[in-house]
C-alpha cells in the first residue's frame, strides 16, 4: 500500500515537474520568440530608414550687399519673400504609372494645376523664355544676336557646329537660323531636332497656345537645370499666403514643389535710377561660362545656373563685390525630403555694400526738371496744321497717332469682350477702312498706276508691302543687283509695284515657297496671283500695317481726336473718376487740341509716351575738383524692378516694342555731333599751335567760300559778326571764325589740305580725353573723333560723335583749367559691418598745360556766351544774380527732316568753379532749350530757388521760343 501511494505520489509529482517544465519552456518559447520578432521588426525598420535615408548638400545664398547714394540714402537692397521652387520628384513617375500616361503628362499637368493657382491669387510666374506671343498671337523672340544663337543652341543641344560633318552640319546651320514658331513646335512636341527627340515636353493640344507656351517656359527652365542637384528652379517670387497655404495643403497635387523664403531685391525711386544701378537676373549659360572659368566646384565663388547674377549697370559692374558668399549644409534626408541629420553646416556671408558718388535727391530733381523741360518743348511747338512745315512744328494729328503708333492706347483690344461701345465703334471703323485699304492695294497691284503717281497715303502703304516682303524673306534683296535698270526705274518710282513684283519672280528673287501654288507645275502669272493672294492676307496680321490705316484714319477724320482722347479712359491710361477733363471731353466742351496741352502740361501724358521729338535727354553733372559725378540722369526710364528677381515678359516686351528706347542710357551710350560746344577745343588749338593769338581779329563775313560748298555762319544771310577776335567768336559762335580755324589748319606752303587740318583737330581732342570713354563705370559708345573736312570739323560737325558722359569730360577739364579726370560714380565698398574694404577716385589722366593766357581766353569766351550784350541766352540767367556761371551753347543737325540737337555745357560758380553741367536734348530745336535746363540745376544745386519754384520744382514751358547763338 504504501509502495503504491509512494509510486503514485512519485508520479503526480513527476507529472507537476513535466508539467511545470512543459509551461515553463512554452512561456520561454514565447517570450523569446516575441522578442526575437520585435528584433525582427524593429531591425527592419531600422534597416528601412538605413536605406531610404540620404545624403543631400543645400546650398544657403548670402544676402546680396545694399547700394546707397553717397550721402548714404538706400538705392538697392533685399527683402524676405515667399517663392516657390519646383525640383525633380519621383513621385510624378509613379503618378504616370499609377495613372498609366506620362511622365511628360503629369508634370505638365502639375504646372499648370500650379499655374491656376498662382494666378487666382495675384501672382505671376518667373517667365525668362525668349519667346513671347504678341497681341496679333504671332510668336516673337525677346532676344536676339549672340543671345538668341546661344538659345538655340541650347534648344536643340548643339554644342559646335563646327564640329558636326555632313547632313548634320547642314541641319545645324539651318536649324540655328529657326523661326520662334520652329522652336515651338520642336519643344512642344520634339519633332525638328538635330536628333529624334522622344516627345520633348510632350505637351497637348489640350492646353490653349497661351498656356502651353506658359507651361513650355517652365519646363525649359527645368530642363535647362538638369545637371545641378541642389538648386531647385524658381517659378514664381514674391508669393501670396494664400498661395503658401494652397501649396503646402495639397501635396499630392504639386510634387516637387514647395515655398521657400527667399531674398529679393528691391530699387527705391527706380526710375531715377535703373540706368546707373541695373537689375540682377538668373544667370545664363555664358555667363556661368565665363563667371566659372578657372574655378573649382567647391570655391565659394563658384555658380550654378540657378544663381542670381548682376545683369547691368552697378549690379554687373561691381558683381563680385555685391555678391554674397554661399553657405552650405550636408544633411541626411528620409524618402520624403524631411532632415533627419545635419552632419555639417558652414553659414552663408552677406554681401559687401556700394556707395556712389551720385546724389539721389540731385539726381531725381534732374530727372523731373529734363522731363518738364521736354514736355515745354512739345506744348511750344504744337499746331493745329496739318503739316509741320519748314519750322518743324508738331502737328496735333501728329500727336493723336502717336499715342496709338507707341501703345500708350492699345488698338487690339478694341474689339476684346472687355471693350467698351466706344472701343467697339471705333474697331468698326478700323475694320471698314482695312477692307478699303486692301482692297486698294490688291487693284494697285493688278494694273495700277506707277509709284510716283500715287498719293502719299497710298505710296506709304505699297512701301509698307515692299517691306514686308522684305523682311519676311519672301523678297530677298540679298539677290538684287541694285544697279539693275528696272530695280532703279522701281526706287525712282517711274513704274509700279506690280511692274517690279513680276520682274522680280523672273528674276528669282522671290521664294516661291511660301506661296500657296495650286499644282507643282505653274507659270510666272500664277505664281503673281499667288503672291498678290499672300500680300493681301498678310496685311490682314499686321500691327504696324494696323497702325498705319489709324494714321490716315485719324489724318482723313474718320477718327477723331475727341475719339481718340477717350480711348485713354476706356482703357485706363486716365481716370475718368478723378478726372474733370472727361466729362468736358465726353460732352465736347474742351477740344481733343487744348485736352492733349493739358495733359501733357500736368505730366498725364508724358513725352516719353509720345515718342515724338523730342522725347530723351541726358544730365551729366561732375565735381570740377574731383571728376566724382554727382548726377548721371538718362530720360526717359524704366521701373528695374520689373526686371529683376525674374523677367516680366510682359513688360520686358512692352520696353523692347517702345519708341523711346527706355533701356538706352543717353548719357553714356547716345552720341552726337557736339556741335559748337567743341568750339573752346578749336580756340585752344588755334592758340597754343600760333596759328592765332588772342588779339588776331578775323573778318567774319557769314559764307567761307575758300572750300566748295560753301559753310554759313548761324547768323547768314541776316547778318555777319564782322571783325572779331577769338574770344568774341566763342562768345557769338561764330561758325565763319572756326570755319577759318579749321582752314589755316590745314594750310601747307600755300595749300589747303584737310588731313593736316584734322591732324592738329585729333591732336587735341585726344588732349580732352575724346579718343577714350569717359571712365564712367557703366557700359558705354565708342567715341568718334571726325575724320573728314577739317572746316567743318572745327565747328563740331564732320563725324565728331560724343556721348554726353564724354562731353562732360571735356567740360570738366576746361572747367579746371586742364585736370583731365576718368569720370566714377563710385565712392567706396564696405562689408556688412561698415568696415570700408575698398576707396575709388577718379583717376587724373593728365593735366593739359596751356598757357594761362589760352585759358584765360577760353572761359573769359564761354562767361561771354552766357552774359555778353549780343548773347540769345542771356536773358535766362539775368535773374540769377548770386551766381555767375560760364557755358557754351551747341546745337547740332543730324537729320534735316527732323528738328536739330539742343546741347548747353557750363560750370559754376565761374571764378571757382564747383560743379560742370552737361545737358542734351536730342531733337531739342534750340540750345536755348538746354541752357535754361542748366539754369535750373544751378539754381537748385546752389539754393537760389524763389519759394514758388521750391514749392513746384516745375519749369512747364521754355520762357521764350529765341534761337541761341550756335
Amino acid at each position: 500500500m504504501l509502495k503504491r501511494m509512494k509510486e503514485g505520489f512519485l508520479e503526480f509529482i513527476s507529472n507537476r515537474l513535466f508539467l511545470f517544465l512543459l509551461v515553463t519552456l512554452v512561456l520561454f518559447s514565447i517570450l523569446v520568440c516575441r522578442l526575437f520578432k520585435l528584433q525582427i521588426i524593429d531591425g527592419a525598420e531600422h534597416l528601412e530608414n538605413f536605406v531610404l535615408k540620404s545624403k543631400k548638400t543645400i546650398t544657403t545664398q548670402g544676402s546680396r550687399g545694399n547700394i546707397y547714394d553717397t550721402n548714404g540714402k538706400l538705392l538697392a537692397y533685399n527683402k524676405r519673400a515667399y517663392t516657390v521652387v519646383i525640383e525633380s520628384s519621383d513621385k510624378i513617375s509613379q503618378m504616370a504609372k499609377e495613372n498609366k500616361t506620362s511622365e511628360n503628362y503629369e508634370k505638365n499637368k502639375m504646372i499648370y494645376t500650379l499655374i491656376q493657382v498662382l494666378e487666382k491669387n495675384g501672382d505671376e510666374i518667373v517667365n525668362e523664355f525668349p519667346i513671347v506671343l504678341t497681341k496679333k498671337g504671332k510668336f516673337k523672340f525677346t532676344v536676339e544676336g549672340n543671345s538668341l544663337t546661344r538659345f538655340l543652341k541650347d534648344v536643340y543641344s548643339i554644342t559646335s557646329v563646327d564640329s558636326l560633318e555632313g547632313d548634320q552640319k547642314k541641319k545645324a546651320t539651318e536649324l540655328l537660323e529657326s523661326t520662334p514658331d520652329e522652336v515651338f513646335h520642336f519643344l512642344k512636341t520634339g519633332e525638328g531636332g538635330l536628333t529624334k527627340t522622344t516627345g520633348m515636353f510632350e505637351i497637348d493640344d489640350s492646353y490653349s497656345t497661351e498656356d502651353a507656351l506658359r507651361i513650355m517656359a517652365i519646363r525649359y527652365s527645368i530642363y535647362m537645370n538638369r545637371y545641378s542637384q541642389t538648386n531647385p528652379v524658381t517659378v514664381a517670387n514674391d508669393v501670396s499666403e494664400q498661395t503658401l497655404i494652397d501649396i503646402e495643403e495639397n501635396p499630392d497635387l504639386f510634387p516637387g514643389v514647395s515655398v521657400t523664403t527667399d531674398s529679393l531685391r528691391v530699387y527705391n525711386n527706380s526710375k531715377y535710377f535703373s540706368h546707373i544701378i541695373g537689375y540682377t537676373g538668373v544667370i545664363s549659360t555664358d555667363e556661368l561660362e565665363k563667371m566659372n572659368e578657372g574655378k573649382d566646384e567647391e570655391d565659394t565663388t563658384y555658380y550654378d545656373s540657378s544663381d542670381i547674377i548682376g545683369k547691368s549697370g552697378i549690379e554687373q559692374k561691381m558683381e563680385e563685390f555685391l555678391r554674397g558668399e554661399k553657405g552650405k549644409q550636408e544633411v541626411y534626408v528620409d524618402k520624403l525630403g524631411k532632415i533627419l541629420q545635419v552632419a555639417s553646416s558652414k553659414d552663408a556671408k552677406a554681401g559687401n555694400n556700394v556707395t556712389l558718388t551720385i546724389d539721389s535727391d540731385l539726381q531725381k530733381y534732374c530727372y523731373d526738371l529734363l522731363e518738364r523741360r521736354i514736355a515745354g518743348i512739345i506744348l511750344s511747338k504744337f499746331t493745329t496744321a496739318s503739316e509741320p512745315g519748314s519750322d518743324k512744328m508738331i502737328p496735333i494729328n501728329d500727336v493723336y497717332f502717336a499715342l496709338i503708333d507707341n501703345n500708350v492706347i492699345d488698338i487690339d483690344t478694341l474689339n476684346s469682350e472687355s471693350a467698351t461701345d466706344h472701343e467697339k465703334s471705333i474697331y468698326n471703323t478700323y475694320k471698314q477702312k482695312r477692307t478699303t485699304v486692301i482692297g486698294k492695294i490688291k487693284n494697285q497691284l493688278q494694273g495700277g498706276a506707277k509709284q510716283s503717281d500715287l498719293t502719299d497715303e497710298m505710296q506709304e502703304y505699297m512701301l509698307y508691302v515692299y517691306d514686308m516682303l522684305e523682311d519676311q524673306k519672301v523678297l530677298n534683296t540679298n539677290l538684287i543687283n541694285t544697279s539693275d535698270e528696272t530695280y532703279l526705274d522701281w526706287k525712282n518710282e517711274r513704274i509700279s509695284q506690280e511692274d517690279f513684283l513680276r520682274y522680280a519672280i523672273n528674276k528669282e528673287w522671290i521664294d516661291i515657297g511660301e506661296l500657296s501654288l495650286s499644282s507643282a507645275y505653274y507659270d510666272t502669272a500664277e505664281m503673281y496671283d499667288a503672291l498678290v493672294a499672300y500680300i493681301g492676307e498678310e496685311l490682314e496680321n499686321q500691327a504696324d500695317f494696323d497702325k498705319l490705316l489709324y494714321k490716315y484714319m485719324i489724318k482723313s477724320g474718320m477718327i477723331s481726336g475727341r475719339d481718340v482722347c477717350l480711348l485713354l479712359y476706356d482703357q485706363s491710361v486716365l481716370n475718368k473718376k478723378k478726372d474733370d477733363d472727361y466729362s468736358l471731353l465726353l460732352n465736347s466742351e474742351i477740344s481733343g487740341y487744348e485736352f492733349m496741352k493739358r495733359k501733357i502740361r500736368n505730366l498725364e501724358i508724358t513725352p516719353a509716351q509720345l515718342a515724338l521729338d523730342p522725347c530723351s535727354g541726358s544730365i551729366v553733372i561732375t565735381d570740377v575738383k574731383t571728376g566724382e559725378v554727382k548726377a548721371l540722369v538718362s530720360y526717359p526710364s524704366y521701373d528695374n524692378n520689373k526686371l529683376a528677381n525674374g523677367i516680366d515678359n510682359d513688360y520686358f516686351a512692352s520696353l523692347m516694342e517702345d519708341k523711346t528706347n527706355p533701356m538706352y542710357n543717353r548719357a553714356t551710350q547716345q552720341k552726337t555731333a557736339p556741335g559748337s560746344t567743341y568750339k573752346p577745343l578749336v580756340a585752344s588749338a588755334a592758340l597754343e599751335e600760333g596759328l592765332i593769338d588772342p588779339y588776331t581779329i578775323i573778318n567774319s563775313k557769314g559764307i567761307f567760300t575758300e572750300v566748295s560748298p560753301s559753310p554759313k555762319c548761324w547768323i547768314y544771310p541776316s547778318g555777319h559778326h564782322g571783325k572779331i577776335n577769338v574770344q568774341t567768336a566763342i562768345g557769338v559762335s561764330c561758325n565763319y571764325f572756326f570755319y577759318e580755324l579749321g582752314y589755316k589748319m590745314g594750310m601747307v606752303n600755300g595749300e589747303y589740305h584737310s588731313d593736316e587740318g584734322l591732324k592738329i583737330l585729333t591732336k587735341y581732342a585726344k588732349l580732352f580725353g575724346f579718343n577714350q570713354k569717359s571712365g564712367i563705370e557703366l557700359t558705354e559708345s565708342e567715341p568718334s573723333i571726325s575724320d573728314t573736312d577739317s572746316v567743318r570739323s572745327a565747328i563740331g560737325q564732320g563725324t565728331n560723335s560724343y556721348t554726353p558722359s564724354q562731353i562732360s569730360r571735356y567740360l570738366t577739364a576746361l572747367a579746371s583749367k586742364g585736370n583731365l579726370y576718368n569720370l566714377s560714380i563710385l565712392k567706396n565698398v564696405t562689408n556688412s559691418e561698415g568696415k570700408v574694404k575698398k576707396t575709388y577716385k577718379p583717376e587724373l589722366i593728365r593735366t593739359i598745360n596751356f598757357k594761362d593766357s589760352t585759358w584765360n581766353v577760353v572761359k573769359n569766351g564761354m562767361y561771354q556766351v552766357v552774359y555778353g550784350k549780343k548773347n540769345s541766352i542771356k536773358y535766362l540767367y539775368k535773374s540769377m544774380k548770386e551766381l555767375k556761371i560760364a557755358g557754351k551753347t551747341g546745337t547740332a543737325q543730324e537729320n534735316k527732316k527732323r528738328p536739330n540737337h539742343a546741347l548747353f555745357i557750363s560750370y559754376g560758380p565761374y571764378q571757382d568753379p564747383e560743379i560742370a553741367v552737361t545737358v542734351v536734348i536730342p531733337y531739342g530745336y534750340t540750345s536755348s532749350n538746354a541752357a535754361e535746363t542748366a539754369r535750373d540745376v544751378y539754381k537748385y544745386y546752389f539754393n537760389l530757388m524763389s519759394k514758388e519754384e521750391k514749392k513746384n520744382k516745375k519749369a512747364l514751358y521754355p520762357t521764350s521760343g529765341a534761337v541761341s547763338n550756335d
